[in-house]
């Protein structure tokens, strides 16, 4: 049996695009603690910014290889990255 017969029979393409949606939600949880009690003191800012970088880099990889799903999940994952990073920078100049 073939990897491409293996993947077709368990759904792959639908497993990674499931996968793909939930990139940019991990997230979220971190991002409401932060909105909601203003806390950052567990945030490490640079491995937001390399995280960020990162994320970008796949994306644009995803473009220039023509995958959709490996551009538009790292890329929505930025998004998320980038918001919860302004909210750290944002809730820490607030408090300082």
């Amino acid at each position: 049996m073939t990897r491409e017969i293996v993947a077709q029979t368990i759904h792959w393409a639908l497993i990674m695009w499931i996968a793909g949606l939930l990139n940019p939600l991990m997230i979220f949880p971190q991002l409401w603690k932060i909105v909601r009690t203003g806390d950052t003191a567990g945030i490490s800012l640079g491995f937001f910014v390399v995280f960020l970088g990162l994320q970008l880099a796949f994306s644009v990889h995803g473009f220039f290889s023509r995958d959709d799903l490996v551009m538009i999940s790292n890329g929505m994952a930025a998004a998320s990255t980038l918001v919860t990073t302004l909210a750290t920078i944002y809730y820490r100049r607030r408090i300082a």
